[in-house]
């Protein structure tokens, strides 16, 4: 039986379709776990009434808590062999289920995972990992689970991608590697985001087998694409510093190998990007960004990365950044953020 978590926050506009994607699945064999984390709208009227029709639904309701608290009650719920996140504004393919389930019993793995649909109100644009299916053992899994790190070489070349193979939803996992691996979610109040990212380092580390197969039956509601830069999070740079501090950690257990540190870098260099996106949306002076964007630069962490970043592989227009952040010029930095924001808006 493959457990399914859903979390559910106030999607009540999408949350119908993405149930019926996931009780519509040609498998089965199915225990349905959705956490009503407090939702406001009529999420939790569509959750009973769908759980009065099948079975397979479970439904717990919750005092709001965050994600990943949602996800860790699901996972103390789960009692299928393997489970799976789905978040409740996405939905599924009918056959991703089974196709899963084929490839983990065909190689006897620990964890599928699959490339997924980026879907827009007009338009669907598909994110493909790779164009064939890969299997990931020993030192093939070590460089994947760097990969959940950082970007190395040509996949500097696009930032914007940075978590893209670290999400919980687009995978199976046997149940028992939480368990072997002591893993669980962060609560993003303690390190802002990537929380899937973290405990996907715990689990990775824990698998023997990994298999990608090259499907995109996960379907990833991407309703607004600045949707980073909408809302200053004054705490960000802090949450950020123990996100980092705790990869630096699996870095650590996992034997501090030069490709492992290496891309822990990069991803910290990358975040100039963001953490300045969001300075940017601050409710202060242009004056006071600026100082505050200079404050971030000199940060030691900050300043190291940025110094190793390799910029070779960067496409031009990222190139331009990141000299300019290497070379500490904060008007120019802050020129340049504005202007991503501005290209976001559209």
């Amino acid at each position: 039986m493959i457990s399914v978590i859903v979390p559910v926050y106030n999607t009540e506009a999408y949350l119908r379709r993405c149930m019926e994607s996931i009780l519509n699945q040609t498998c089965r064999d199915l225990q349905v776990i959705c956490v009503n984390d407090g939702s406001t709208d009529g999420s939790g009227r569509i959750l009973e009434e769908l759980g009065s029709r099948d079975d397979r639904v479970q439904v717990v309701f919750r005092q709001n808590s965050g994600l990943s608290a949602s996800r860790n009650a699901g996972l103390e719920l789960a009692q299928g062999e393997y489970v799976m996140f789905v978040d409740a504004d996405d939905w599924l393919d009918e056959h991703a289920c089974a196709d899963a389930m084929e490839a983990m019993m065909r190689h006897d793995a620990d964890v599928v995972f699959w490339s997924y649909c980026r879907e827009y109100e007009t338009a669907s644009a598909p994110v493909l990992f790779w164009p064939e299916e890969r299997v990931f053992e020993g030192e093939s899994l070590e460089w994947l689970r760097n990969r959940l790190l950082g970007p190395s070489g040509s996949e500097l070349g696009r930032p914007e991608r940075l978590d893209s193979y670290g999400t919980a939803w687009g995978k199976l996992y046997r149940r028992s590697l939480f368990r072997e691996g002591e893993a669980s979610f962060v609560d993003t109040a303690l390190i802002g985001s990537a929380e899937d990212v973290l405990c996907n380092l715990s689990l990775f580390g824990t698998a023997r087998r990994a298999v990608y197969i090259p499907s995109t039956f996960y379907h990833y509601r991407k309703t607004a694409a600045g949707a980073l830069t909408k809302r200053y999070k004054p705490e960000l740079v802090a949450q950020w510093e123990e996100l980092f501090r705790r990869m630096e950690r699996h870095v650590r257990e996992a034997g501090a190998s030069a490709e492992a540190e290496q891309a822990l870098r990069n991803r910290m260099a990358l975040s100039v990007i963001f953490l300045g996106l969001n300075i940017c949306d601050a409710p202060v002076s242009s004056v006071r960004k600026c100082r505050a964007l200079h404050e971030l630069l000199e940060r030691d962490w900050c300043r190291a990365a940025v110094k190793e970043l390799p910029v070779a592989p960067l496409p031009s227009h990222w190139k331009v950044f990141f000299l300019t952040v290497k070379l500490g010029f904060v008007p120019g930095l802050y020129l340049l953020l504005l202007t991503i924001k501005r290209i976001l808006a559209k």
